[in-house]
């Protein structure tokens, strides 16, 4: 057909070489199997026109095949396709599950525990439920649900492989299936898949089943001990243990907490429980709540086969009764029912299991007898009139009282302020630079803000935030947490009805206040106040007379020092005396004054001062004059060192090589001793007086 020409009769060109009319076949069989046709062909096998040049591109075949210049090249073969029904044929998924059957109008069961097993293909997505056949159960068992796509919920969804689990509950057609485990291969498969398998659970008992398996065992028989009556009549009668223990019934209507005497006696193996009246307790005096008797410790259990016509058992019944191992001080004991704790016992009680037993016996446990039951108190919401504080005293009383104020620290904080100086974190072009002033009343917690007047800035300064307690951002509406001092520090963004304030600065005061109440504030917030006023210069004068702390400390460390030193030490007459225990009187002289102990407590101006001990007399210059002008002017050391004075010390070489002369530096003159030359002391002199010819 001409491109371009409407489909109308007369312009529409048949083509008289086309014999076959009929469609193509979508699907082509490979090796046995229908694959879909990738090839799109006309009726009768003929070309699309998306197969005419008009579609062919620059790089397509048709313009240019490279086979007619380097010949045809051979195609590797298809690989082998296995389609997915043909790989996943005769393959299941199977999971063990089961459901209960209620079942109605029977005494003997109220359900049964059915197995069944959930069969998945895994060819085509389809499932189905089968019940393995047990004989002569009398169920019609089999097939349960038969195979196909079963739905999932109402959306259209179908249950998958992907949705199968243990421990997981499958509703198919309005009945639940619990799955509990898997056979080997539905295992391996799903964990190759990258599927975590849950747990695999155990069957439930049916309890039907249960009770016909008990029905065939025989109950244990108690091992029946040879008793001597006669002999424990004579070791044990007389001898009592005597337990108190309390019954607490309050959970009862009219209940109470009630104490009684628990009674074993040893002769028997008996127990009896005693009751304790007192004067006011308003009951009937009976002596015994319990008779002597033997206690089971399960007093319910019974044998399978036991007869229900029967109202007492017997000792062929019953596994084990209470024995003094089992009563102990702390310890809970069923009598009949009744729950009893036991909380003493008298001394010769705990006598008889120390000796007896090796067991000792727990202190006394205290028993309270009046419990009051608290209910917990709901406090309402806030009602927005007043503080949450106001609408918390009306639930007190009914005339609410106003809160109470604290006036001990309103009257030692009044008029102390926190100041602190910050900006507003603006968003607007028109609040940058603004700057507030945040003051924290000691007082009572209010806080106010007000802005700092700025000229020609076309904003209305003044108060910003009247006195008020300010909630932090994260506290309850109706039971508030408000800010305190130590949410304040340098850099802290303070939100204030939308508004966020940065702070950029504080006064002295703060850092003041911080360092006088450190437990208030942490560690954190009083170092970055700190560093804020160093960077400022405004703790000069405390680090210079941080400065002067130190020296003076050093100074009175080196005053203690001497003054330990100074301490006069007793003189060898002091000494004597005192081994002859001489008394001071007048005929001993004055001991001279010792100087006190010092210590590092002296302060430094007292270290200055001259103690008395230490002071001179008025008129000690004028005896100083007087001993100078006793003393001669020449000494007689002086004299005599003038009229002899010493000589220079020969030269080496004039020892080593004497003059022949008699009159040289080594001839020995009349005021001259026995000495050795300085210069060659360790060489034999030449003129040692010892060996010079006479």
């Amino acid at each position: 057909m001409a491109w371009g020409l409407p489909k109308l009769p007369g312009l529409m060109f048949s083509d008289p070489t086309k014999t076959q009319h009929h469609i193509r076949s979508s699907l082509r069989y490979y090796q046995g199997h229908r694959f879909p046709d990738t090839m799109l062909r006309g009726p009768g096998g003929t070309d699309t026109d998306v197969d005419s040049n008009a579609f062919a591109l620059p790089e397509d075949s048709v313009n240019y095949d490279p086979s007619l210049t380097y010949g045809r090249v051979k195609q590797p073969a298809l690989p082998a396709v296995i389609p997915h029904w043909v790989h996943y044929d005769k393959r299941c998924l199977n999971f063990t599950a089961f459901f209960k059957q209620p079942v109605f109008e029977n005494p003997d069961e109220h359900y049964r525990v059915r197995v069944v097993n959930i069969v998945y293909f895994l060819e085509d997505d389809t499932l189905t439920v089968m019940e393995p056949r047990v004989k002569n159960s009398g169920l019609w068992q089999g097939r349960m649900v038969k195979r196909g796509k079963i739905p999932k919920n109402d959306l259209g969804e179908y249950w998958h492989w992907k949705d199968l689990d243990n421990g997981k509950d499958i509703c198919i057609y309005g009945k639940v299936f619990h799955t509990i485990s898997c056979d080997l291969f539905t295992k391996e498969w799903l964990q190759s898949q990258g599927v975590e398998l849950s747990k695999e659970e155990d069957l439930p008992e049916d309890p039907y089943k249960k009770k016909e398996r008990w029905k065939s065992v025989q109950p244990p028989q108690r091992a029946t001990a040879h008793n001597d009556a006669l002999r424990r009549f004579l070791e044990y009668e007389g001898k009592v243990l005597a337990f108190n223990v309390a019954w607490d019934n309050r959970d009862a209507e009219y209940g109470e907490l009630t104490e009684y005497k628990m009674l074993y006696f040893l002769q028997d193996d008996t127990i009896s429980v005693k009751e304790l009246h007192d004067k006011a307790g308003g009951k009937d005096p009976f002596p015994l709540l319990l008779k002597k008797r033997k206690i089971p410790k399960k007093w319910k259990e019974r044998p399978v086969n036991f007869p229900s016509i029967c109202m007492e058992v017997t000792d062929e019944e019953v596994t084990e009764y209470y024995a003094p191992k089992d009563l102990i001080v702390g310890e809970t004991v069923f009598i009949l029912g009744r729950r009893f704790l036991i909380f003493d016992c008298d001394n010769f009680t705990r006598h008889y299991y120390k000796t007896m037993l090796y067991i000792e016996q727990p202190p006394k446990i205290q028993v309270f007898h009046e419990t009051k039951k608290e209910f917990p108190k709901s406090l309402p919401p806030h009602i927005g009139i007043g503080a949450p504080e106001d609408t918390l005293q009306s639930c007190f009383g009914l005339i609410p009282k106003p809160p109470h104020k604290d006036v001990i620290k309103y009257n030692l904080n009044a008029n102390k302020y926190l100041r602190y100086l910050c900006e507003l974190d603006w968003i607007h072009p028109e609040d940058k630079g603004r700057q507030f002033v945040i003051g924290y009343s000691l007082a009572d917690g209010t806080i106010k803000i007000s802005e700092i007047p700025r000229r020609n800035s076309g904003i209305r300064e003044g108060k910003f935030l009247k006195p008020m307690r300010l909630q932090t951002p994260d506290s309850d509406p109706n039971f508030p947490t408000y800010y305190t001092p130590d949410k304040f520090f340098i850099g802290a963004i303070i939100p204030v009805f939308k508004h966020r304030f940065k702070i950029i600065g504080c006064d002295l005061f703060v850092y003041r206040y911080m360092s006088a109440n450190p437990d208030k504030f942490p560690q954190e917030v009083i170092d970055n106040v700190r560093n804020y006023h160093m960077r400022e210069g405004n703790l000069k004068d405390e680090l210079q007379e941080a400065i002067r702390d130190e020296q003076a400390a050093e100074i009175r460390a080196q005053l203690a020092k001497i003054g330990q030193a100074a301490v006069a030490e007793p003189s060898a007459m002091e000494r004597c005396l005192a081994a002859l225990d001489v008394v001071e009187g007048s005929a001993a002289p004055p001991p001279p004054p010792t100087p006190p102990d010092t210590t590092d407590r002296i302060s430094y101006d007292d270290s200055l001062r001259v103690p008395d001990f230490m002071r001179l007399p008025p008129d000690a210059y004028e005896a100083v004059k007087k001993y100078r002008r006793e003393v001669p002017e020449i000494s007689p050391a002086a004299l005599r060192v003038a009229d002899y004075p010493r000589e220079p010390h020969p030269d080496v070489d004039t020892c080593v090589n004497p003059p022949p002369e008699a009159t040289g530096p080594c001839v020995r003159k009349k005021e001259d001793v026995s000495f050795a030359c300085p210069h060659v002391a360790p060489k034999m002199p030449c003129c040692d007086p010892d060996k010079r010819e006479k």
